[in-house]
């Protein structure tokens, strides 16, 4: 037997391949009449980045590429990274036919002594791994912004204030927090968790019996920034007031009550009281929602002596009261003269008869004439349980016929009862 030497073996694979293949072979012109394309399988070329160094907090994309195409059903590339500061998907894939797959790296900002730290990151297919090293340069942590949810409220509103950094913080940051009035409450401190880069707190408000102006301050790293709230004061009563202090029994004044801070959406309802039956209000008057003021009519009469009545208006379980003075007076039904047209120098006698007798003490009644050429008395009094009185006008001579008034009034008040024409003739 021969011994079989290199050019036998080479012979020999030849002679496989070509009969697999179906394809020219060895030493000769041996053809076939059909081919089948040679299947490769891919293998990792590499993992690129489209920036080898970014600020934290930025964005990179990556790049994963296969020696050749992915096969049906596409190509699952794992990825991963070696620092926090740089994430990465589990996973991409190359789809079918493809040979490369961007991918996103998602950075954070970093507040760290170093000047700049380095994520390898690494993808990994079919047993073979490639890596790119990425820089992350750190980035300044400061304080931008802060804001409230409302720059107006009042006492039980529910209103939190927001603080913004520039950037994610590393670690839990520590923003220090400031109200300049007691109306408005923050706590000492608030801290922004790592990852984030705001944080919400809550701020009380008190009680307060004007409206106030609170500045809160947020201050970090020796920056500050402040946000203005508008304490409303609480809702109560301020105050009830009358159009007029002192009426005429019979005559209806406006009484006014008002409210520290507009009303709520279903009004507020204000509970009102008079301590005397000659002046009379409505049980309630309410104020509507979105205002502060609400008038209400106040009912006088006529009825001895002159009161003062005392008009309570209540809400919330807080009082405020006005005093009404409500006069009474006579009310004169007629008034008779005679002679009606004397000639100057004749005496007059007039007398009046009441709507209803005097009460305990009587009337004061005083006169004026608008003419000096009748003269009238300065005051009569009208003795209690009498209906009636009368007094005398004295004239002058008079050149012409002289036209004039006689006027009653209720002497205490300065009201009139009642005008009397009358001609003086010469």
């Amino acid at each position: 037997m021969k011994p079989i030497n290199a050019l036998h073996i080479w012979m020999y694979r030849c002679v496989v391949v070509a009969a697999s293949l179906m394809i020219a072979g060895c030493g000769g012109s041996t053809s076939s009449s059909s081919t089948s394309p040679t299947s490769v399988t891919p293998a990792l070329s590499s993992v690129t980045l489209s920036a080898s160094s970014v600020v934290g907090g930025s964005a990179v994309t990556g790049t994963v590429t296969l020696t050749a195409a992915a096969p049906e059903g596409g190509a699952s590339v794992s990825l991963s990274s070696s620092s926090a500061t740089a994430t990465v998907p589990a996973t991409v894939t190359v789809t079918a036919g493809s040979t490369s797959q961007t991918f996103e790296i998602d950075t954070v900002g970093l507040q760290i002594a170093t000047a700049t730290t380095t994520a390898t990151i690494t993808a990994l297919y079919g047993g073979l791994n490639q890596s790119a090293i990425l820089t992350i340069a750190t980035t300044k942590l400061s304080l931008v912004n802060m804001s409230v949810s409302a720059s107006t409220v009042a006492v039980g509103s529910a209103v939190t204030a927001t603080i913004m950094l520039s950037t994610t913080a590393a670690n839990g940051t520590v923003i220090a927090l400031e109200s300049s009035s007691p109306a408005a409450i923050v706590p000492a401190s608030v801290t922004v968790p790592s990852g984030s880069s705001s944080q919400t707190f809550g701020i009380t408000i008190v009680d307060s019996a004007a409206a106030t102006t609170a500045t809160i301050s947020a201050t970090y790293a020796g920056s500050t920034r402040t946000v203005t709230l508008t304490v409303a004061p609480r809702l109560a009563l301020q105050s009830v007031a009358l159009a007029l202090i002192s009426v005429p029994g019979g005559l209806s004044p406006l009484g006014t009550v008002t409210l520290t801070a507009a009303a709520p959406a279903a009004g507020a309802v204000v509970s009102l009281a008079s301590n005397s039956p000659s002046a009379s209000v409505p049980p309630s008057v309410t104020v509507a929602a979105g205002t502060t003021t609400q008038t209400f009519l106040i009912t006088t009469v006529n009825a001895p002596p002159t009161t003062i009545a005392t008009i309570t208006a209540t809400y919330a379980g807080a009082s405020q009261t006005a005093t009404l003075t409500v006069v009474a007076y006579p009310v004169i039904s007629s008034l008779s003269c005679s002679p009606g047209s004397p000639s100057g120098g004749t005496p007059v006698v007039c007398a009046g008869t009441l709507a209803s007798p005097a009460p305990a003490g009587g009337w004061q009644l005083s006169f004026a004439s608008s003419d000096p050429s009748a003269v009238v008395p300065s005051s009569l009094a009208v003795p209690s349980s009498s209906q009636t009185f009368q007094f005398t006008v004295t004239t002058v001579t008079v050149s012409i016929t002289t036209n004039l008034t006689i006027q009653i009034f209720d002497a205490p008040s300065g009201l009139t009862l009642f005008t009397q024409f009358m001609n003086i003739t010469p």
